[in-house]
């Protein structure tokens, strides 16, 4: 027992390192762009780019990437449908509730919805797996760009801007595992 629990341990420690090893590559990557091209740092800085993309083709593209997703995870097909069912739901309820309460509060209920139907449509036998079921929703949730984000504009010589986009990460990827946490204890059956 404390053989497994230490390398669960080890596990969990190293792909965190993993991770943080991995957005320092890309900041280090954007940085030898910039000297090697000779860019002034400043033109790092993130502007707001307009949309120019129907809504059609965002609708569309939330079935090329569930697609892309039973790809990656080598998820059978035929759970294709309710997959997506679930990337629609997550991506509505967050849009909407983010107008209503802001970014971390529309994160926060959507993933407490994603996890609470993924939880019920798990019930059952011959249904896909809860995990499986969460993939393709959490995804649409999580904000890698914006550590990213906040790096480079760091980099670009805007101290405060980058540190709010850093403070923004935080809180939304705390409010991201608090939503699935409650989402999931909403609808849980009681142990017997």
């Amino acid at each position: 027992m404390k053989a497994s629990a230490t390398h669960w341990a080890a596990r969990r420690h190293s792909s965190g390192g993993y991770g943080a090893f991995l957005l320092v590559q890309l900041y280090v990557g954007v940085l030898l762009g910039v000297l090697v091209t000779g860019t002034s740092t400043h033109a790092l800085f993130d502007m707001a780019a307009e949309a120019d993309l129907p809504r059609w083709a965002l609708f569309l593209a939330w079935i090329v990437f569930t697609a892309g997703t039973l790809l990656a995870f080598a998820i059978p097909p035929r759970w294709f449908l309710p997959l997506l069912l679930l990337v629609y739901l997550t991506v509505g309820v967050q849009s909407a509730c983010t107008k209503l309460v802001g970014e971390a509060g529309g994160t926060f209920l959507a993933a407490a919805v994603l996890a609470a139907a993924a939880t019920l449509i798990a019930r059952g036998t011959g249904r896909p797996p809860r995990l499986i079921l969460l993939l393709p929703g959490f995804f649409t949730l999580t904000v890698g760009s914006l550590g990213m984000r906040g790096l480079t504009t760091l980099a670009g010589g805007y101290v405060i801007q980058g540190f709010d986009d850093l403070l923004k990460l935080v809180t939304v990827v705390t409010a991201l595992a608090v939503g699935l946490v409650v989402g999931g204890a909403l609808t849980s059956a009681p142990r017997r």
